[in-house]
């Protein structure tokens, strides 16, 4: 059992590091596809796809989706979480700027560790503490260094801490819902309802066309995003992720959130010639060693998941 439950443990960290470091690169699909698209087609095109794909995993017999005598409220709740999460994004960064924006969202783990700490009795140790405080300071100087200041107005503001609230509530439904449902079950919600919200978003919107679907399709720098954002970035990242959510304190998952930011700078960089400065190193060094001594710490939070799933039948990325 203790072999077992290392296995386990090994599994979460190489599904996380994986899971966030390919939606590091989301970024870079994303902002090629919105050369040609709007976010609403982008999204809506991306998410309806992938859940496409789930129905057609369904199909393989090998992957299985059952809600009975389940709670039905908390994974609605989850699924719900992530359009909302990406809605409040958009429009925070719009109304305020990358820099405030990448601060204010470096800050999620502290805000996963306050409500993992009240719902689900997850406390972790003083030196996880410590250590979880380096990934955020390295976010926040590259995000800095990164950026040009602009302008910040109080509408903006709210919109981020709503981002950063949407962010933390939904990690922690995800721990949560991990009791209940598997992996690929949690993708599968998430996946439906964020197509339904999206697509909805565009069929009651007058300024988006069935012109406008086939002027995005008839794009390569707007097909291949896509299709990748959908297979890649969307039905694998979110399977394993959750995978590793049911293995993982809040804390600890959301410490390798910050992966998503290296990779998305060095993305940038070797792509789209983005520029890189020594203070973006140094900003990737913290988060690597914050995230490695925050996992080297044995959380006992961890230790108690572990207790709570001996229970279980052993666990796999497709069960």
């Amino acid at each position: 059992m203790e072999a077992l439950r290392k296995n386990d443990k090994i599994l979460a960290v190489i599904a996380a590091t994986i899971g966030h470091s390919i939606w590091g690169f989301s970024y870079l699909f994303t902002r090629m596809g919105l050369q040609v698209a709007s976010p609403d087609i982008f999204l809506s095109v991306r998410f309806s796809i992938a859940f496409i794909i789930t129905n057609i995993m369904l199909l393989t017999g090998k992957f299985k989706v059952s809600l009975k005598g389940k709670p039905l409220g908390l994974i609605l709740l989850l699924g719900v979480m992530e359009p909302v999460y990406f809605y409040f994004e958009s429009y925070g960064i719009l109304y305020t700027n990358a820099t405030y924006s990448g601060v204010v969202l470096s800050i999620v783990p502290i805000a996963c560790i306050v409500l993992a700490a009240i719902f689900l009795k997850e406390y972790p140790t003083k030196k996880q503490l410590i250590f979880c405080t380096l990934p955020i300071i390295g976010v926040i100087i590259i995000t800095v260094s990164g950026s040009s200041m602009g302008v910040v107005t109080p509408f903006g503001m709210f919109l981020l801490i709503c981002t950063l609230l949407a962010s933390a509530i939904y990690r922690t439904l995800n721990k949560k819902t991990a009791e209940a449902y598997t992996p690929f079950e949690r993708t599968y919600i998430i996946l439906g309802i964020s197509a339904l919200v999206f697509l909805s978003k565009c069929i009651i919107s007058p300024s988006v066309t069935i012109d406008q679907y086939a002027e995005a399709f008839s794009h390569w720098n707007f097909v291949v995003p896509v299709l990748v954002s959908s297979a890649l970035c969307s039905v694998l990242c979110y399977t394993i992720v959750n995978y590793a959510a049911g293995k993982m304190s809040v804390m600890t998952l959301s410490i390798y959130g910050t992966l998503t930011t290296i990779v998305s700078m060095f993305a940038g960089v070797i792509f789209l010639h983005e520029p890189f400065s020594a203070a973006s190193i140094f900003g990737s060094v913290l988060i690597i060693f914050g995230i490695w001594q925050v996992t080297k710490a044995s959380p006992e939070v961890a230790q108690k998941s572990e207790k709570a799933e001996e229970s279980e039948e052993p666990s796999n990325l497709n069960s």
